[in-house]
């Protein structure tokens, strides 16, 4: 073995007093020998009350059995690497350490002791901890939404699928997780039928959030065209390097269908000979169709935002307040004939269906009106 000089035995005590971990050393009957400062400031003992007391001092009782075990292997020679484990300190806290134990030799090579580095590991348990359940959190909360999640790494390769991106796709997770996600991701331009590229390849190049295109449709494995919309985002560290890109996006067939629908209806609407005007519940006109322009001959910007009174004859008015009433409470007037005037002072003969307009809650919150002219009778 080697034997330091006066000089290395003065420079290996400073480097061990000036150690920011707990260096101790200790008999192979536990005694503790050596305390150092750092030892002082981690359990709170000083060295004058640590050294020559058994190093069970500073071990739980619970966890006492280590000590047996460590003493085994270090009499056998063994070293032990950053041992996690938990000790006691002198006001009662318990603290997580990391414990390196090495044995300690005499000039003939016989282990006659042990040293310890302990390092105080505690904060870091705890922010490994609180990363723990943020993640736990997360986790959770991915799965239980109804938007698909994908994650990417910096090559585009997925790293997270959650159970709707999963249903969504057409695939399980193992067969996701891994792959590069053009393989997975097949998206295509409702209408031109060409192929879509991937907006997390644009966050990758750009490294801003990005909206998927309108008309967007998602072509699964089974042959099933899903229109899908929302955005993909980079994954940053605290240095804002990026990491890797968050793709979320959903279903919107049946928003999709609806917006047909509503194109559909518009266009009945607008291209219908009867006239079709809707109002609020004060008598407000609110929309006006082209049939209504040819058959009262106002155009809708001439009258949209005018009391529907406008139309009526003065004699016929009160029929107005009547057919707010009943339609406020939800009934529909069905072919009801009367009198209207026209923007040129003429009166002429409709026929009128009045409906409720009700919100998704079933409340009224307007007025439709068709009218249609009755052949000859215009006075």
């Amino acid at each position: 073995m080697h034997h330091y000089t006066i000089e290395e035995a003065a420079y290996l005590a400073e480097v061990v007093d000036s150690s920011d971990d707990a260096i101790i050393t200790k008999t192979l009957k536990s005694v503790i020998r050596t305390w150092n400062p750092a030892a002082e400031r981690i359990f709170g003992y000083t060295a004058q009350e640590a050294v020559g007391q058994s190093v069970l001092l500073i071990i739980p009782s619970g966890l006492q059995h280590e000590e047996n075990i460590i003493l085994t292997r270090i009499r056998n020679g063994e070293r032990l690497e950053h041992f996690d484990t938990v000790r006691l300190r002198k006001d009662g806290r318990l603290i997580d350490v990391s414990l390196t134990v090495s044995p300690v030799r005499d000039p003939k090579g016989v282990v006659i002791g042990a040293s310890k580095i302990a390092r105080d590991i505690t904060e870091r348990k705890k922010a490994e901890q609180a990363l723990a359940e943020l993640h736990s959190r997360l986790t959770v909360t991915l799965a239980s939404i109804g938007d698909a999640v994908v994650a990417t790494d910096v090559d585009s390769h997925v790293t997270y699928v959650n159970p709707a991106a999963e249903n969504l796709l057409g695939y399980s997770s193992p067969l996701l997780v891994g792959r590069p996600l053009r393989e997975i991701f097949n998206i295509i331009n409702a209408y031109t039928r060409r192929r879509v590229d991937s907006p997390v390849d644009e966050v990758l190049r750009r490294g801003v959030i990005v909206g998927l295109a309108n008309h967007t449709v998602l072509m699964r494995p089974d042959g099933k065209e899903i229109p899908i919309a929302d955005s993909a985002a980079p994954i940053k560290d605290a240095l804002g390097r990026c990491l890797g890109v968050v793709l979320v996006f959903r279903d919107v067939s049946d928003q999709y269908k609806a917006a047909r629908q509503a194109v559909l209806l518009s266009a009945i609407v607008a291209n219908s000979d009867d006239a079709i005007i809707s109002k609020d519940l004060r008598g407000t006109i609110t929309s006006w169709n082209r049939g209504a322009e040819q058959i009262f001959g106002f155009t809708a910007e001439e009258i949209v935002g005018s009391s529907i009174l406008r139309i009526i004859p003065d004699d016929r008015q009160a029929e107005e307040q009547d057919i707010l009433t009943r339609v406020g409470r939800g009934e529909r007037i069905d072919h009801y004939e009367t009198i209207r005037r026209r923007k040129d002072g003429r009166l002429c003969t409709i026929s009128l269906t009045v409906s409720p307009l009700m919100d998704e809650s079933g409340t009224v919150v307007g007025i439709s009106k068709i009218a249609r002219a009755i052949t000859n009778k215009l006075q």
